[in-house]
């Protein structure tokens, strides 16, 4: 109940401090890394901005002129990036007998972050004749220079897929040198690591098609994709033994998208079916990187390649800064004699003003699968539980710089007795004018832990959550202590030396909530003592340029007390070193 309020206490001092501030228009990007499409597929746009370049100037565009854009195209906040729609936007835009040339950028804060889509609009100066953009794309030139584009028109594009990456990773003492007990009953577990290290490679290749097209001379769109994975590893990771290949259909989904609807053009609609990608906010309850699983014998644990769900249904609908979704979802599981098919329906409402206020209110439901939950004297099923989910996120606060980003859950179930509560608040400082653009971020998280004095079950049960740089809270006690039964304390520090460099030092202190631990790895289900303990990584993120990204990442990890006081003999640090290259077309 403490908690509670100081949660409630917090969310209502920030509305207060930012309903008094004038709502002027974004003028400054805040400290973000440029990112690109095939990444950000999927990924909620966070807000939009328009710059308009003209007579050797630059101003953001002003509400109307955003508007505008949002009528025809229907990209906006809340919408979840498709590459070929915003190219096709953008190709449109580039039509208007007054503009010389248009281009968008993507900008986020984290690798799975929710994404800045940044369009730049040039004007033709006086007496400037405009070059009409033709029919593009290799089967238009007959030029490999234009791949991956097929065909690209006022209407329609079709393009090919190549994705692809390769990484070398290294662990010291991984699983604080006790890997064998930690992965007890765990299938994909073959050949655990131990103390000492563990170093092996991994790679994948996914090539595909995609496109969309207008329908007639309506303002529907149809769209969609597909695309084959194949992905492996060269030697033992740090669960399983020796090398394997995997080779599976990634993406397979179908949309219609409509733009610029009703009266006044103010309504836009995506509805989607398929093995698409699909992420809520920023991965607190889902993220897109939990729609697959990739350890065993797919071979991509670390690399993380397959991230589209199994199944879903994806609906959105936009009226002015409102949006009304719909999803359900079946995430891909890794072995199909041990499927447990677990489903989520959810929807919800969020308002989004492109400026400072973005909020929402959401249900998620289990509605199908044989999954269990471990309660003690037996389990209960998954099916039934729910979540209500409300948030708020704040952006340069009083014009200060400060943000602020919080979600409340509220978990429960439709028949068995079962409560629980989970959420985080943030408060951060941006300084984009400043020298490297460097911003400092707090956050305290807490997932509930059973009260064994009481007859109800309080385990808090994490949903999807994931995404490196957001809920992966440590990237090395993340694979022993989960997401359930925590209170942990982020401290970010963040530094842009470009628009394509980010670097960034976060430190996680982390502790059980209650020392009953039922759900959690065998040494861990009962605690001794509630310190899980703290670790430093060290993030760097390079665009070498529009088609490659370099991914490092150092991790340090110290065990606390409750984990010493779960082993006899000795338990070690733990240091995570990892090296990858991404590969998007």
């Amino acid at each position: 109940m403490k908690e509670r309020i100081v949660f409630l206490a917090i969310i209502l001092l920030l509305c207060r401090i930012t309903n008094i501030q004038a709502q002027a228009p974004v003028k400054d990007i805040q400290p973000a890394v440029q990112t690109y499409p095939q990444i950000a597929e999927g990924i909620p746009v966070r807000a939009v901005i328009i710059l308009l370049h003209k007579d050797g100037k630059q101003v953001v565009a002003d509400s109307a002129e955003t508007d505008r854009f949002y009528q025809a195209f229907g990209i906006r906040p809340g919408a979840g990036f498709k590459q070929y729609f915003a190219d096709l936007a953008v190709r449109r835009t580039k039509q208007e007998p007054d503009i010389k040339d248009a281009y968008y950028e993507l900008y986020n804060t984290e690798l799975s972050g929710p994404v800045i889509f940044v369009l730049h609009v040039y004007f033709l100066s006086p007496g400037e004749s405009k070059s009409v953009d033709g029919k593009k794309g290799m089967t238009a030139t007959r030029s490999f220079r234009d791949f991956p584009v097929i065909r690209e028109t006022n209407r329609s594009k079709l393009m090919f897929l190549l994705n692809g990456g390769m990484g070398v990773f290294n662990e010291v003492n991984p699983f604080f040198g006790h890997g064998t007990e930690f992965t007890q009953n765990n299938i994909v577990a073959t050949d655990p690591a131990n103390e000492g290290v563990r170093f092996w490679g991994e790679a994948y290749i996914e090539p595909g098609l995609a496109g969309i097209s207008q329908l007639g001379k309506s303002k529907i769109y149809g769209y969609g994709a597909v695309s084959v994975l194949a992905s492996g590893r060269n030697t033992s990771d740090i669960y399983s033994g020796g090398a394997t290949s995997y080779t599976a259909v990634e993406r397979l989904y179908a949309g219609v998208l409509g733009a610029g609807l009703g009266k006044h053009g103010q309504t836009n609609f995506d509805v989607s079916l398929g093995r698409q990608f699909f992420q809520l906010n920023d991965g607190f309850l889902i993220s897109k990187f939990s729609g697959s699983a990739n350890a065993g014998q797919r071979g991509s644990v670390y690399l993380n390649s397959r991230t589209a769900f199994q199944n879903s249904a994806i609906g959105k609908l936009h009226v002015k800064n409102w949006m009304v979704q719909a999803f359900w979802l079946e995430p891909q599981e890794l072995f199909k004699q041990f499927q447990q098919n677990t489903q989520y329906t959810g929807g919800g409402v969020t308002y989004n003003d492109n400026q400072q206020i973005d909020a929402g209110l959401y249900y998620i439901h289990t509605t199908g699968g044989t999954g269990r939950y471990q309660v003690p004297g037996g389990s209960l099923k998954k099916k039934g539980m729910y979540i209500v989910n409300p948030k708020l996120w704040l952006t340069n606060i009083a014009g200060t710089g400060l943000f602020f980003k919080s979600e409340y859950a509220f978990q429960s179930h439709s028949t068995e007795d079962f409560r629980s509560n989970a959420w985080y608040a943030g408060l951060g400082l941006s300084k984009p004018k400043w020298r490297y653009r460097p911003s400092l971020y707090y956050r305290f998280a807490y997932m509930q832990g059973d009260d064994s004095t009481t007859q109800r079950f309080e385990r808090f049960d994490p949903v999807l959550t994931g995404g490196l740089g957001n809920w992966v809270q440590g990237i090395n006690f993340r694979k022993i202590i989960g997401n359930g039964n925590i209170i942990s304390h982020r401290i970010e520090l963040k530094s842009y030396f470009s628009k394509s460099f980010e670097v960034s030092l976060d430190y996680f202190f982390l502790q059980a909530h209650t020392p009953e631990n039922l759900g959690a790895l065998p040494p861990l289900v009962k605690l001794d003592n509630r310190q899980f303990g703290q670790e430093i990584t060290l993030t760097t993120r390079y665009f070498i340029n529009s088609h490659f990204l370099l991914l490092g990442v150092l991790s340090y990890a110290n065990a606390g007390k409750a984990i010493e006081d779960a082993f006899p003999d000795k338990v070690y640090d733990w240091t995570s070193v990892q090296c990858a290259l991404f590969m998007f077309f």
